[in-house]
């Protein structure tokens, strides 16, 4: 079996094996994201899935878990998913879960009986970028969707049955936009209430002329004293009813895990010891730093 590479999942699914049914991402006009940029678009044949699948079964016939890539398998019609489910059910008896990227503008074809269906086919786990919960800066960065139509998608998979992690992109709107960024942001996650939310901070490495470029004249891009300062805005605005919290990916400068509700107090004051005494030792250093 040979992948078509890049590939990217997340840092949770390291164990899993994975499998491409689609190729790059269906929509591919983030201004933030360069993961797919250098692939086109296209859907895999089942056939070249079955090959896939049968060869993964022999080598790995006792495989718990499956993460469908590319970008946003979810863009797939429901019933040819479907399809790809029931084969990967019946060729790894001992399968627990299956999991895969989302995009908001996938969801928004999607009905919750669509989701249903392949929640009981498996698909117990879904990842989600809502980036921001700021309008405006989800019109600047083309995420494609509002953030009533983010709220409607991800509420859609969590009425489904399905588990939701999501992630929030610090930094996105510079020095200027932080506090609303982090603000708007809040309000969004809560309406959600997803199982998982991880902080990751922008990074953007060669295209970052592009992007300041489209953010318009006077944009900044936040420090790390700044982006722990937007974090804090987020996280005493969070009200989650049962959420696992996170800001241990590489790109942050403060590892921080917890739980919410319970645990919020003491992430605040981790990120307040941090920011009063403003010594850059309790941070990674930039070289640690990685997408």
């Amino acid at each position: 079996m040979q992948y078509e590479l890049p590939l990217y999942r997340p840092p949770s699914e390291a164990r899993s094996l994975i499998l491409q049914v689609t190729i790059g991402c269906s929509y591919n006009k983030c201004l933030f994201c360069g993961m797919y940029k250098g692939k086109r678009f296209r859907v895999r044949s089942f056939s070249e899935i079955e090959r896939d699948v049968g060869e993964m079964a022999e080598v790995y016939p006792y495989a718990r878990r499956i993460f469908l890539a590319d970008g946003d398998a979810l863009t797939l019609d429901t019933t040819y998913l479907l399809k790809i489910l029931d084969l990967i059910n019946r060729s790894f008896p001992h399968l627990e879960r299956i999991s895969s990227y989302a995009g908001p503008t996938n969801l928004i074809n999607k009905t919750v009986e669509d989701l249903r269906e392949l929640r009981h086919a498996n698909l117990k786990l879904v990842y989600l970028g809502i980036e921001t919960g700021n309008d405006d800066l989800l019109k600047k960065v083309n995420k494609g969707v509002s953030a009533a139509q983010m709220v409607e998608g991800c509420r859609k998979v969590i009425d489904a049955g399905i588990k939701l992690s999501t992630i929030i992109l610090l930094g996105l709107g510079g020095v200027k936009g932080s506090y609303a960024h982090a603000k708007d942001s809040a309000k969004v996650v809560n309406a959600i209430d997803p199982h998982y939310l991880a902080c990751l901070t922008l990074m953007l490495g060669p295209f970052e002329r592009a992007y300041e470029k489209v953010m318009g004249v006077g944009f900044k891009f936040v420090d790390k004293w700044q982006s722990l300062r937007e974090l804090r805005w987020l996280v005493e605005d969070l009200e989650l009813s049962d959420c696992v919290f996170g800001t241990q990916h590489a790109s942050n400068y403060l590892p921080i895990k917890g739980h919410l509700p319970e645990d919020k107090n003491t992430i605040l004051d981790l990120i307040d010891f941090a920011l009063e005494t403003g010594d850059s030792r309790h941070l990674r250093t930039e070289w640690e730093r990685g997408l």
